[in-house]
């Protein structure tokens, strides 16, 4: 079959890119978590009312800095708004077919005051950080946060689509992306333990990460590419640090140390198969470093991991080949009402680039640097 980056049916012009109905609504997956089954991410989009003034303010904005930075020639500008009330995922089409996603989130400042609205600046992305109140924050797991996820390989998933783990994981990925009804019947009872796990903890392990750096994080729900030919890939990082063009990314993890987290140690090396996700969510938010943040109950470390495009080149070719030629044509099998068909596109447990993948992660894990370990309080930076 022939290779392609891009679903060719044309969007719906009923729904901007992005937004799902309710009835579209997936249950969590056991495939976004690693084998230990660490911190799953917490930080949804969601709207009320109390922000849509912030709408127009904000849009405004968007045209004086696309017209500052690119001196574009206005009298054909064409500015079109979406404001859902229960959606804080506002999409704003300028000139030039540039597509600038705004999302309002939870309130942890990072370059501006409380009292005002943070802008983050950056030709291929830009994010708006709005001040919230609590009140204002949608629920955990939301449903929104469940809809943009749902027809998309996110990065947590990233190291089951390469094949990096035995045994039957690739395929019950692909199982629940292609037979979504049935995604529910995947998680285990572990796998539901250690998401509690992550869900009780990470709270505080972002407020362990700040106390211990002096960074500010702002929250991020879901974001695409910036490239409509990478539109099937999405990221949910736990955090957003610092202003470009420095900008980087945190990620936090919390052991469920194969059901016994209150024992579990931080970890003295970063694990290989987290490469590929926080690799991803650099590629997703053009970021140049993560930080990847192990927290316990009996102390923490910090891991810098920086991007690696080639990398990124030879992740990318096999999750492609993972969504565009497995996934992707049992669905349409699944559309004209032929199961055994959708059957034939089931992927195999590993791909002939699995080991390359493997050999690549260790490599860039051990090349980070760890910059930080706290136990018991004393922090030792390195």
């Amino acid at each position: 079959m022939a290779s392609r980056d891009k679903n060719p049916a044309k969007p719906s012009t009923s729904r901007p890119r992005g937004i799902r109905t309710l009835s579209d609504l997936n249950r969590p997956s056991a495939h976004d978590y690693d084998n230990d089954s660490d911190a799953p991410q917490e930080y949804y989009t969601g709207g009320e009312k109390s922000v849509v003034e912030q709408y127009l303010s904000v849009i405004v904005e968007l045209c004086r800095i696309e017209q500052r930075e690119t001196t574009l020639a206005m009298t054909n500008a064409c500015v079109t708004r979406l404001c859902v009330i229960h959606n804080k995922v506002t999409t704003v089409y300028i000139p030039k077919r540039k597509t600038f996603q705004i999302n309002f989130f939870r309130p942890f400042p990072t370059c501006a005051s409380a009292a005002s609205t943070a802008l983050a600046y950056n030709p291929q992305w830009l994010t708006v950080t709005c001040q919230l109140t609590p009140s204002d924050a949608p629920a955990q797991r939301s449903e929104e946060w469940f809809a943009l996820r749902k027809d998309r390989l996110t990065t947590s998933t990233f190291s089951t689509a390469l094949g990096l783990w035995k045994g039957k994981r690739r395929y019950e990925l692909w199982h629940e992306k292609v037979f979504p009804s049935d995604a529910e019947s995947t998680i285990t009872l572990a796998s539901k333990n250690a998401m509690e796990w992550g869900v009780l903890n990470e709270s505080t392990a972002i407020e362990k990460y700040k106390t211990i750096t002096g960074r500010e994080v702002s929250s991020l729900g879901f974001a695409t590419h910036s490239e409509d030919k990478f539109d099937w890939i999405g990221a949910s990082p736990d955090g957003l640090l610092g202003c470009f063009p420095n900008a980087g990314i945190l990620e936090v993890k919390c052991p469920y140390n194969k059901g016994r987290p209150e024992s579990a140690m931080p970890w003295a090396t970063m694990p290989f198969y987290y490469m590929p996700q926080v690799q991803g969510q650099m590629e997703v938010m053009d970021r140049d470093w993560v930080d990847l943040y192990c927290w316990t109950a009996n102390g923490s470390t910090i891991f810098r991991v920086c991007r690696d495009q080639e990398y990124w080149k030879l992740i990318h070719e096999i999750l492609r080949e993972f969504w565009w030629e497995n996934v992707v044509p049992a669905k349409e099998a699944l559309l004209i009402g032929s199961t055994e068909e959708a059957k034939k596109y089931e992927p195999t447990s590993t791909h002939k680039l699995t080991g390359l993948v493997i050999h690549k992660s260790l490599k860039l894990a051990g090349e980070s640097k760890l910059l930080c370990r706290e136990v018991a309080g004393n922090v030792e930076f390195l």
